[in-house]
């Protein structure tokens, strides 16, 4: 199972950022295989957040056409939204310590507990994955 970070999403989506053509065709491939795709609740809420900001993006979007979009994603057969199991929080935790730190890594941290609960891998370019040694992740922009 594809557990995307909410950065490469905005990567594909973002036209300004510099690994959107890398991120776009990689976003679109993951969508359209048959792999499936499974969406972290803090992703997709991360998502909206930051690309409605008015100020992060010089063409922001506005909550209609952000909504089409997760629309989009779940509509199709191979993506679903991830929600927390029972064992996701003492993951979570137990990876913050491995870690040595909370703080910007715990974000990291809930999505890493919920790929390992699913049985997914972590899709992202953000290194701070390394820090879970338990954790698979790969980098597709690479």
């Amino acid at each position: 199972m594809i557990v995307p970070d909410v950065n490469l999403i905005l990567y594909a989506y973002d036209r300004t950022a510099p690994a959107h053509a890398v991120a776009c065709e990689w976003w679109e491939k993951s969508l359209s295989d048959t792999q499936p795709v499974g969406l972290p609740w803090i992703v997709v809420v991360a998502f909206i957040r930051l690309m409605t900001h008015p100020t992060l993006s010089e063409n922001p979007m506005t909550v209609n056409p952000v909504r089409e979009a997760v629309d989009a994603w779940l509509e199709r057969d191979c993506v679903g939204l991830l929600s927390p199991g029972p064992h996701t929080f003492s993951l979570m935790m137990d990876l913050l310590r491995q870690a040595g730190s909370g703080g910007n890594l715990t974000t990291d941290a809930m999505i890493a507990a919920l790929a390992m609960e699913h049985g997914g891998t972590v899709y992202t370019n953000d290194r701070d994955f390394d820090r879970f040694p338990d954790v698979i992740w790969r980098n597709p922009l690479v």
